[in-house]
C-alpha cells in the first residue's frame, strides 16, 4: 500500500522503528514530522518526500514540490467546503491569532490546492496521523481525504496513563470500545490491577487530578514562577530590550486584564442548588478544535444548554486552570474583552471563582456538560452522566448523552430528571473493554518509548491496513 505518515515519529524514537517496520510492505510516500527533536536519516526512505512540521503549517511545500503546478480550486469546489472553512478559521487562532480574515483565508486556499493537487498526485491508499488532525494543515488532508474516501488511520491517547487507540474518523471514535462488542460483564474484582487502581483514583478520590495537570500546577509553583523570571531577565538584558519591557509591563498593569474581567464576573456556587456543570476548556487545543466541530464556540454551547435547562436550574461555568495563566491574563481570539460578561448575562448562568474544586462540582451537580473534555470522563467514572457536545475518546462510555442542539439536551435533562445514571457494572465493563482494546504507551512522551513501543503499534496499524 502507499502511505502518508503525519506527525509519526517527532518525540518518540520508536515511532521512526513502526516507519522502517511499514516500509518493508509498504511504499511510504510522504512524511510529515517536526525535525527539531531528533533527526532521521532520509536515505533509509528512499523515494519518500519529507516535509518539515514547521513548513507545513506555514503552507510551504515538501522539498522537491512546486505548490504552483497544482491549480487553484474554482469557487464552485471551495464553496463545497464551506463548513470545513468555518471550522479552519478558528483553528487558525492557534498560530496566527492576529491575521486577518484574508490573510487566513489565503493560507486556506493554498492548503486546499496544495493537499487537493498532492493527493491527485500520489494517490495514497492510506494516511496514518498521529493525533486527532488539529494544525491548519492536517485538518485540511484530512478532511479532504475522508470527501475523496480515503482511508485514514488516527492514534490517539485516551486517559492520560500511557494507553492509546487506533480508529479511522475521530467523530466515531474506536468501536472496539463499545461495551456490547463482546464485553464481559465486570465486576471490581475482575478487572486489571492497573486498571482497578485507576478506577478507585478517580472515581474516589477528593481531588484526582490528571498527571498532566498536576505537572502543570508543579510547572506554576512560586519557585518555579522565579526561575523563569530569572531567564527571561537575562535573556532580555543580552538583548538589550529589558527597558521597555518594564515599561510595556507597567502600561499593561495600568490596563483591565482577563482576569480583572473574571473577577469582578464571579459568583460563588450554591452547592443546595440543582446544576449543571460546564467547565470551560483551553483553547485553542484539538478538544474544542475539531473535536467540537461547531462547538469550538463555547459561548454558543453555553446558551444552547442554558436554554433547555429544567426549571429552577442553573448551569455553573468555571474556566480552564491553564487559560489565564498560560495567556498571562491577556486577551485572546477565544477569550476576548467582554466574554465573561457575556457569560453571566445569559440567563440562568454563573460563573464560578476559579479556586472552586472541578470534582465537588461535578460531584454535587446533576451532570457535567463538555465538548470533549476530561471532566465528562471523570463524572461517568464517578457515576454522573456526560452531556457531551462533540467527539471525545470516550464517546461510546455508558452515562455519555450526546447533544447537538436545545431539543437533545432537553431530551437530556428529562433522562436526568428521571433518574438515570450509568450503572457502576456497564462502567467497568467499559474499562475492561478499553483494557483490552487499547495499547500500551503514550504517542507524545520519550519516557514510554519501551522496547515493545514500537512492534505493538507497528501490528495495530498493519490490522487496520489488512481490515
Amino acid at each position: 500500500m502507499k502511505l502518508f505518515l503525519i506527525q509519526l515519529g517527532e518525540m518518540v524514537p520508536a515511532q521512526v522503528d513502526v516507519a522502517r517496520m511499514l516500509k518493508k510492505n509498504h511504499e511510504i510516500q510522504y512524511w510529515v514530522r517536526m525535525e527539531n527533536h531528533f533527526a532521521v536519516y532520509r536515505e533509509e526512505f528512499e523515494g519518500t518526500f519529507f516535509q518539515d512540521y514547521l513548513d507545513a503549517i506555514q503552507g510551504i511545500p515538501a522539498r522537491g514540490i512546486d505548490l504552483y503546478k497544482y491549480e487553484p480550486w474554482s469557487a464552485h469546489d471551495i464553496a463545497a467546503y464551506g463548513d470545513i472553512e468555518s471550522e479552519y478559521m478558528t483553528m487558525a487562532d492557534k498560530l496566527h491569532p492576529h491575521w486577518s480574515v484574508n490573510q487566513r483565508k489565503d493560507l486556506y486556499f493554498d492548503l486546499l490546492r496544495y493537499w487537493g493537487g498532492i493527493l491527485d498526485e500520489f494517490k495514497p491508499d492510506c494516511i496514518v496521523i498521529l493525533g486527532v488532525p488539529h494544525h491548519e494543515y492536517d485538518f485540511v488532508l484530512y478532511k479532504i481525504a475522508k470527501r475523496r474516501g480515503i482511508r485514514t488511520i488516527i492514534l490517539e491517547n485516551t486517559f492520560r496513563g500511557g494507553r492509546y487507540v487506533l480508529y479511522e474518523d475521530y467523530t466515531v471514535g474506536s468501536e472496539k470500545f463499545l461495551i456490547g462488542n463482546g464485553a464481559r460483564e465486570t465486576t471490581l474484582e475482575q478487572l486489571s490491577p492497573e486498571m482497578r487502581a485507576y478506577f478507585e483514583r478517580v472515581s474516589l478520590g477528593e481531588n484526582p487530578a490528571p498527571p498532566y495537570v498536576q505537572a502543570f500546577h508543579e510547572r506554576r509553583t512560586t519557585i518555579n514562577a522565579i526561575r523563569r523570571w530569572n531567564h527571561a531577565i537575562v535573556r532580555f538584558i543580552k538583548d538589550r530590550s529589558l527597558f521597555e519591557r518594564a515599561i510595556l509591563k507597567v502600561l499593561k498593569m495600568m490596563k483591565p486584564s482577563l482576569k480583572d474581567e473574571h473577577h469582578a464576573n464571579e459568583k460563588a456556587p450554591n452547592f443546595d442548588n440543582s446544576y449543571a456543570y460546564f467547565p470551560l476548556h483551553y483553547q485553542p487545543e484539538f478538544t474544542t478544535s475539531p473535536a467540537g466541530g461547531l462547538y469550538v464556540d463555547q459561548m454558543h454551547a453555553i446558551k444552547t444548554i442554558a436554554a433547555a435547562l429544567p426549571e429552577g436550574w442553573e448551569l455553573y461555568v468555571k474556566e480552564h486552570p491553564g487559560q489565564l495563566a498560560v495567556h498571562g491574563g491577556n486577551f485572546t481570539p477565544a477569550r476576548y474583552s467582554g466574554f465573561y460578561s457575556a457569560i453571566v448575562a445569559i440567563p440562568h448562568v454563573r460563573l464560578v471563582p476559579l479556586e472552586t474544586n472541578t470534582y465537588k462540582l461535578i460531584d454535587r451537580a446533576r451532570t457535567t456538560a463538555t465538548i470533549a473534555g476530561t471532566a465528562g470522563w471523570e463524572s461517568i467514572l464517578r457515576g454522573k452522566t456526560a452531556l457531551v457536545l462533540g467527539y471525545p475518546w470516550y464517546l461510546q462510555a455508558p452515562g455519555v448523552l450526546r447533544v447537538s442542539s436545545v431539543p437533545e439536551c432537553r431530551n437530556a435533562f428529562e433522562k436526568i430528571t428521571g433518574g438515570f445514571v450509568p450503572r457502576q457494572s456497564d462502567i467497568l465493563s467499559y474499562l475492561d473493554r478499553v483494557d483490552q482494546a487499547s495499547l500500551y504507551g503514550d504517542l507524545l512522551y520519550i519516557k514510554t518509548d519501551t522496547p515493545q513501543y514500537a512492534q505493538d503499534m507497528y501490528t495495530a496499524i498493519e490490522e487496520m491496513l489488512a481490515s
